[in-house]
């Protein structure tokens, strides 16, 4: 299995959260943990990976995928999983929008 860093940007290119995640291609499956930034505090990269990772081993968020998908068809169905969860925070649905609007995906 591997794992891979993404860094939520809001429209300006700040970062606004973090995500972390693991890929099982054997089981055709993504697990993926975020943390977003709280509006009041200053964005801490270290800080927001350690939560992201934490998230991951303990209360993963879980995607089919195909097992020939690219990382950047990872990254796609992550970010519309993050835009259909409802409990997802508002920085981080809008942030995953915008990445799917900035790679022409609908």
């Amino acid at each position: 299995m591997s794992r891979r860093i993404m860094y939520l940007r809001s429209e300006t290119g700040h970062p606004v959260g973090c995500l972390a995640i693991q890929l099982n291609r054997h089981e055709g499956q993504i697990s993926y943990a975020l943390s977003v930034l709280n509006p009041r505090d200053r964005f801490n990269r270290a800080v927001a990976r350690q939560l992201a990772l934490g998230r991951l081993v303990e209360e993963p968020l879980k995607v089919k995928i195909n097992r020939e998908a690219t990382m950047h068809d990872i990254s796609e169905a992550v970010m519309k999983d993050i835009i259909k969860f409802k409990d997802a925070p508002t920085r981080a649905v809008k942030a995953a929008r915008l990445w799917v609007r900035q790679n022409g995906f609908s």
